[in-house]
């Protein structure tokens, strides 16, 4: 039995999906199964430039891996939007919408042409019933990121600003 071509991409394309997965902090502790799964359910998305990825208010229920390209977090002052930060190759994000409902606070849209790697919460939600100890892996995992983002705030924080951090003793 041989694979056709479109078999031969697709196993190419879960194979780098998995590889993506395991290399990120958030999913790397997960079972290699419940990865594995989530490698074949992860879907490429492609998004030109200047394109809305979803805005604020949306609950968009999903984690993005960036494969290629930029995405910018924007944030609407009065009737002027501003970049807040930029996210590139290799970065995820999205993780607390795999947990459950998280309106956006922000909008996010591709500078360029971008790829990411999505993941949606259907599928975590799925694969957390078939695997429960995915819950406990990825709480832990969320915290780990919550207190370095924070931590790395605070390096660049100025004095009148550490009033505006505090998320680690939520």
């Amino acid at each position: 039995m041989s694979l056709s071509m479109d078999d031969s991409k697709q196993v190419s394309e879960m194979q780098q999906n998995l590889e993506m997965l395991q290399e990120l902090a958030f999913f790397s502790d997960l079972p290699v199964k419940a990865i594995k799964l989530l490698a074949f359910v992860a879907e490429h998305q492609h998004f030109s430039k200047n394109e809305i990825i979803f805005e604020e208010g949306d609950d968009y229920g999903k984690a993005y891996i960036i494969i290629s390209g930029q995405l910018n977090l924007m944030k609407k002052n009065q009737k002027q939007e501003n970049v807040v930060q930029q996210f590139g190759k290799g970065e995820l994000l999205g993780t607390l919408s795999l947990l459950g409902v998280m309106p956006a606070l922000f909008s996010l849209k591709a500078c360029c042409d971008t790829t990411v790697l999505t993941i949606a919460r259907e599928h975590f939600t799925k694969i957390q019933v078939q695997f429960p100890e995915t819950t406990a892996i990825s709480l832990k995992a969320l915290l780990r990121e919550v207190y370095q983002w924070e931590r790395k705030n605070l390096t660049h924080a100025k004095l009148c600003c550490l009033n505006q951090t505090g998320a680690t003793i939520l």
